[in-house]
């Protein structure tokens, strides 16, 4: 009976993986049939004359709008208030290039004054090691005194 049983269960199973191969198979199908419907629907719909239309509607009137802008702007930098916005334009990007100019050179200025300031400090740090070099080997720059010189000054005064 338990053999009986196992044999059934295997023969569910073989029939049970027939039939999800089947449906998989559908499915895969399915999907294949709504991809070719839309890749169709889309075709019709690029190529067909409404959509023609609708381009050329679409660059007429986008060529219109380029063309209004352009008069919209030369209008406006005649007028008076538009000479003066560009006139403001003009000293802002003075002062921004004026303002960059003075950066630079109080850069140049800094790096100029910090590295005479490196250099002093050099030649300070080496005049005191020669200094301290001297005190310790006790060689003062003795100044020969003539003796006979110093006779006669004491005489003459």
């Amino acid at each position: 009976m338990e053999v009986d049983r196992k044999e059934e269960n295997r023969e569910n199973k073989v029939g049970g993986e027939a039939e999800s191969s089947d449906r998989s198979d559908d499915l895969t199908e399915e999907i294949h049939k709504l991809v070719e419907a839309m890749a169709r629907a889309a075709r019709n719909v690029w190529s067909s004359e409404q959509r023609l239309q609708l381009e050329e509607d679409l660059r007429r009137g986008l060529g219109s709008l380029v063309g209004n802008l352009e008069d919209a702007l030369d209008r406006f930098s005649r007028s008076e208030q538009g000479q003066e916005i560009q006139e403001q334009a003009n000293r802002v990007a003075d002062r921004v290039r004026e303002s960059e100019l003075a950066s630079e050179l109080k850069e140049g200025l800094t790096v100029g004054l910090r590295s005479a300031a490196d250099e002093v400090r050099k030649f300070a740090d080496s005049f005191e090691e020669q200094q301290e070099k001297q005190e310790q080997a006790g060689t003062a720059q003795d100044i020969p005194v003539d003796s006979e010189n110093d006779e006669r000054r004491e005489e003459s005064t």
